[in-house]
C-alpha cells in the first residue's frame, strides 16, 4: 500500500462533520420522541392529532369543538391529512407512532442541514457558535420531539423556504412557505413580507399553494358537506382567537411569550394558570390595555422595520436571509398563542443571532443570552425551584429576551451594512 506521503499532490480526505452531525442530532431527536410517544399508554400532542384524524375519517364531527383534555383543533383541516394517511396505510396505532417518531427525527436533521446552508452567505458559524445555538435554543426542538408537535414540520417548510429564497428559486420557496401556512396559519405573514422583499412570484406561488391546500385538497377526502363545515368552523375559530382570545380555550390561560400572551397578564388582572394565580403589575382597563399593546407592537414593528430596511443594503443572499429572519420573529411576536415549540420556525433568526457576540464588551448579547439560557434550557423545575421556575414563564421574561434578541440583530445589520459599504469594489 502507498502512503499519502508518496503522493504529495493528493491531500488526505478529511471527515466532514457538517454532513454527519445533523443526522446524529436527528437520531437523538428520534430517541427523545420514541421515549415520549411510542407506546400504547403514551398520548402527548400526537395523541390529539391522531384522535382528530380518526374523527376526520369518520366524518360528521366538529374538529374545532372545545375538548376538555386538550382544547380545540386550531389548524386548517389540511393538516389532518398526513395523520389520516399514516393511519390508513399503516393501520396499527403503535406502528404509526414509531414511524411518526422517525419522521420527527428526520425533520430535525433536515432543518439543521438547511440552517448550515442558510448561514453560509454570512460566513457560517464556528463550532463554538453552533454549540451556543444548541445550548440556547435546543428546547424549541426538544419540545417538538417530546410532544410530537406538527410545529416541527411547519419549521421545516419555513426554513427550507427561506433557503430556496436565498438561492433565487422563488416559485419553489413560495410553494414551501405555502405548505407551512396550510399546516399552521401564522406563516401567512410571509404573504406581506415577500412583496416587501420584491419577491412577487414567491408571494403569488405561496398564495396559490395555500388556497389549493386549504380549499381544494381536503375536499375529496371528506366530501362537500364536511369540507364546507370545517372551513366555516376554522373561520369562526380564527375570529374568536383574534377578537376574543379569552373565549377560546387554547388561549384562555397563558398565551405564551407573544405580545398578547405577555402584556395581557402583566397589565391586567386575569388568571394565568388553572389555579387562578395573577401576576399583573397594574390593572388597566380594556381600553388602556389595548393602547399599551398597540404602542408596544408599534415599537417592535419599528425595530423590525429598521432591520428590514437596513438589510436591503446587503447582497441578495444576505438581504433575503435577514429579512426572512425578521419575518419569522414577527410571526412569533404577533401570534395569538405562542409556545416554546412554535419558536422552532424562528430558527433562521436564532442562527443569525449566534454569529455573536461582537466582542467581549457586547453587553446586550451576553445579557440576552444569559436570560435565554434561564428561560429556555435551564428553566427546569428541580433546578430553579417552583417559584423561579413559574416566574420565568408567566412574567414574560422570554418575551423581553426575544425583543432584546431582535434589537441585537438590527444592530448587527448596521455593522454588516457598514462592512459591505467599506469593502473596495
Amino acid at each position: 500500500m502507498t502512503s499519502a506521503a508518496e503522493h504529495p499532490g493528493k491531500a488526505p480526505r478529511r471527515f466532514d462533520w457538517a454532513r454527519v452531525l445533523p443526522w446524529l442530532c436527528g437520531a437523538i431527536g428520534f430517541a427523545i420522541a420514541a421515549k415520549a410517544l411510542a407506546g400504547p399508554d403514551k398520548y402527548g400532542d400526537l395523541g390529539i392529532f391522531l384522535d382528530t384524524a380518526r374523527e376526520f375519517r369518520a366524518g360528521g364531527i366538529d374538529l374545532y369543538r372545545a375538548r376538555a383534555e386538550s382544547g380545540p383543533w386550531a389548524y386548517p383541516h389540511f393538516a389532518v391529512l398526513p395523520y389520516a394517511l399514516l393511519q390508513v396505510v399503516l393501520r396499527d396505532d403503535l406502528v404509526v407512532r414509531w414511524v411518526y417518531c422517525a419522521l420527527l427525527g428526520a425533520g430535525i436533521a433536515v432543518i439543521l442541514r438547511d440552517l448550515l446552508r442558510f448561514v453560509q452567505p454570512f460566513g457560517g458559524l464556528r463550532w463554538w457558535q453552533w454549540l451556543g445555538f444548541g445550548v440556547l435554543f435546543q428546547r424549541c426542538f426538544a419540545q417538538n420531539m417530546s410532544h410530537g408537535q406538527i410545529s416541527l414540520f411547519v419549521a421545516l417548510f419555513v426554513v427550507r423556504g427561506t433557503l430556496e429564497l436565498q438561492r433565487g428559486r422563488d416559485l419553489r420557496a413560495g410553494v414551501l412557505l405555502g405548505i407551512a401556512a396550510a399546516l399552521k396559519l401564522t406563516p401567512l405573514l410571509f404573504v406581506v413580507a415577500l412583496p416587501l422583499m420584491r419577491r412577487y412570484r414567491a408571494a403569488a406561488a405561496m398564495l396559490a399553494t395555500v388556497a389549493l391546500a386549504v380549499f381544494v385538497v381536503p375536499w375529496p377526502f371528506c366530501g362537500t358537506e364536511d369540507h364546507l363545515f370545517h372551513l366555516r368552523r376554522l373561520w369562526q375559530t380564527i375570529q374568536g382567537s383574534l377578537a376574543e382570545p379569552g373565549s377560546v380555550p387554547i388561549v384562555e390561560l397563558y398565551g405564551g411569550p407573544s405580545i398578547r400572551g405577555t402584556l395581557d397578564y402583566l397589565l391586567q388582572e386575569r388568571a394565568c394558570d388553572a389555579e387562578g394565580r395573577t401576576v399583573n403589575l397594574v390593572d388597566l382597563s380594556d381600553r388602556g390595555l389595548l393602547a399599551a399593546k398597540l404602542l408596544w407592537s408599534a415599537a417592535i414593528l419599528a425595530v423590525l422595520g429598521l432591520w428590514y430596511r437596513r438589510a436591503a443594503l446587503l447582497p441578495d443572499p444576505q438581504r433575503l436571509g435577514q429579512q426572512c429572519a425578521a419575518a419569522t420573529l414577527a410571526m412569533s411576536f404577533f401570534s395569538p398563542v405562542l409556545r416554546v415549540y412554535h419558536l422552532a420556525a424562528a430558527a433562521p433568526a436564532f442562527v443569525l443571532y449566534c454569529r455573536g457576540p461582537n466582542g467581549r464588551r457586547d453587553l446586550l448579547w451576553w445579557v440576552t443570552s444569559l436570560v435565554l439560557l434561564f428561560t429556555m434550557t435551564l428553566r427546569q423545575h428541580r433546578l430553579l425551584g417552583k417559584t423561579l421556575w413559574r416566574g420565568l414563564e408567566v412574567y414574560g421574561v422570554l418575551h423581553f429576551a426575544l425583543v432584546a434578541l431582535t434589537v441585537w440583530l438590527w444592530r448587527r445589520s448596521l455593522r454588516d451594512g457598514a462592512t459591505i459599504r467599506d469593502t473596495p469594489r
